[in-house]
């Protein structure tokens, strides 16, 4: 048995290396692809373009497992089939499934390997390769003057040639504006020649300018008026020839200045699984506590209202609120032991007391407590009926005492209609401000939720794609045993066709998964749960031996489908005969 293990996993390894890398270079491609023109055309250094491509290799491996597994499984027992030795391993005796063993026992390694590569090569690689094409897309274009086209490159500076020489440093009719002043084109530089070239390990730029004339106008004086008429505005003008110049230009600005990683780091697509975690145990508190913000309103808006012991809190909201009350009020108590070391009035209440005792800034002992000054009503301001007096002497000698009377009811009355109606635009503000509320709160809610799929999707993938290795064994394997035949044609257009729809499905339950619509769990092992029972039935179908790729197969199941149907017709008519 060694030796035809041998046999089997010599056929598996070949192919698997080699699609493994032919699956890497396409995704490669394809993923470089879309930054063709973020990349070319910044003069970067073969180094930099080397991590870039090093790393964004290593991201594309969790897709690059499971489908080079399929192909390699496929490929080898093809082969296997092909030149008839897996029949000759049948006929020694040997199942199928033991002759599988051995390549399942690699896959197991390889689906361990690829658990490895999600968890910790992937992030780190994630975030070099997205921070370094961060820095990429902010460096500026090579430094690339063509003539007849005024260039901008340099900052302050417009810069226009007519000719260059085939070295690349030769300049004829040179046009430049300096813009360094921000005065408009007030200062222009016109030479018949020149050279142009890098100094100082490249950076800085050096003009050698030759049979030239420097053209500079100068600020206008503020205009002056005299007796109604503008004074002459006069405009300093000033005319300089040169037979030979030079101007220097700083390329600070063209280097890539890298920028902090821990920047991207916080990127679902930078964490590991332990990270992950924590992530999504810090969005469930903030949801709880989105979630608490929601009940809160209605007992503090509608304080009069049964809604306040209507509301029912979900018991791990009600937790996690306690949760950051306690963490609150050990803050507040920390901040009140740093003041009280400089003012002794103040109680000092450490941080072990603090979740049992209710903080509260009480002003300090020996200060005295303001009321507010009430203006009391005293007897000699009512008269006999006890109604207070009028303070209007025009209406005490106008009305009559009854008429006062009547304007004292129609004023009570009126104070009375005017406090309803504020009271109902203060319902209306209140209503509105709770509204506004809640929409903020439910939207916050909503996008911590959003977030929240996000990162678990991102926590199950980790696992669902190294588990997918498996998963495109049991399809590969039995595929190949079943079709026989080798080589890269047949075997590939197989693997890229359930690989396509194993994406697919991976790409619709995630969406729904992010949308809430069915659980993360689900959304993301839809793939698996759906090819895994694929596998076993191609499975099966190897061990009896079943030719479902050949064109007898079909035509002794469309026979067996005829004879059936003529049967069923048959005896349905001698029924009918027995009956009449």
């Amino acid at each position: 048995m060694k030796k035809i293990d041998k046999l089997i996993i010599n056929a598996f390894i070949g192919p698997f290396i080699l699609t493994f890398l032919v699956v890497v270079f396409i995704l490669l491609t394809v993923q470089m692809m879309n930054y063709v023109d973020e990349i070319f055309g910044k003069d970067l250094k073969w180094i930099e373009l080397g991590q870039l491509i090093f790393h964004f290799s290593v991201f594309q491996t969790p897709i690059a497992f499971p489908l080079s597994i399929m192909l390699a499984s496929l490929m080898a027992f093809g082969n296997l089939g092909e030149h008839f030795e897996l029949t000759a391993i049948k006929s020694a005796g040997i199942s199928l499934v033991r002759a599988l063993m051995p390549i399942y026992i690699m896959v197991t390694m390889i689906t361990v390997l690829a658990f490895y590569s999600n968890n910790y090569f992937v992030p780190y690689s994630a975030l070099k390769a997205y921070s370094l094409l961060y820095d990429i897309r902010q460096k500026k274009p090579a430094l690339d003057i063509q003539p007849g086209l005024f260039y901008a490159g340099i900052e302050n500076y417009k810069i226009k040639v007519d000719a260059k020489g085939r070295d690349g440093k030769s300049l004829l009719g040179l046009t430049i504006y300096d813009h360094s002043k921000h005065r408009g084109n007030t200062e222009v530089i016109l030479a018949d020649s020149g050279r142009m070239y890098t100094i100082l390990n490249d950076q800085y730029l050096k003009f050698e300018l030759f049979n030239g004339v420097h053209y500079t106008e100068g600020d206008a004086p503020s205009p002056r008026t005299t007796r109604g008429r503008r004074a002459v505005v006069v405009r300093p003008f000033t005319r300089t020839s040169f037979e030979r110049s030079e101007m220097i230009f700083d390329l600070s600005s063209f280097g890539m200045s890298r920028t902090d990683e821990g920047l991207f780091a916080s990127n679902r697509l930078m964490r590991n699984f332990s990270q992950l975690g924590g992530d999504l145990d810090s969005l469930g508190n903030q949801i709880d506590l989105a979630t608490g913000e929601i009940y809160n309103l209605s007992s503090r808006y509608f304080n009069y209202s049964s809604i306040k012991t209507a509301v029912y809190v979900p018991p791990e909201v009600q937790e996690a609120i306690d949760r950051a009350d306690s963490i609150r009020n050990i803050d507040l108590a920390i901040e009140r032991a740093k003041d009280a070391a400089g003012n002794p009035n103040w109680q000092v209440v450490t941080v072990e007391e603090a979740p049992q005792r209710q903080i509260s800034l009480r002003r300090p002992p020996g200060a005295k407590k303001v009321t507010p000054r009430r203006n009391p009503i005293k007897a000699r301001d009512l008269d006999e009926e006890g109604r207070v007096k009028t303070k209007n002497p025009l209406i005490d000698s106008t009305f009559t005492n009854k008429e006062i009377y009547i304007l004292n009811k129609y004023s009570q009355r009126l104070a009375r209609r005017n406090a309803k109606t504020r009271q109902i635009k203060t319902a209306i503000s209140t209503a509105r401000q709770v509204k506004s509320k809640l929409v903020a709160q439910n939207n916050r809610r909503k996008r911590l939720t959003t977030d929240y799929y996000i990162f678990d999707i991102q926590w199950h993938k980790m696992l669902a794609t190294a588990f997918a290795c498996v998963s495109m064994f049991l399809i590969g394997a039995p595929l190949g045993a079943i079709i026989k035949r080798g080589g890269i044609g047949f075997p590939v257009i197989i693997s890229v066709l359930f690989f396509i729809i194993y994406y697919v499905i991976s790409i619709g339950g995630e969406k729904y998964a992010k949308g809430g619509s069915v659980d993360v769990w689900l959304g993301v092992w839809t793939a698996n749960l759906v090819l895994i029972p694929v596998g076993i039935v191609f499975l099966r179908q190897a061990k009896n031996d079943a030719r479902l790729f050949e064109a007898d197969f079909y035509k002794v199941m469309l026979s067996r489908l005829k004879t059936w149907i003529s049967n069923k017709r048959g005896k349905n008519n001698t029924d009918q005969n027995i009956e009449e």
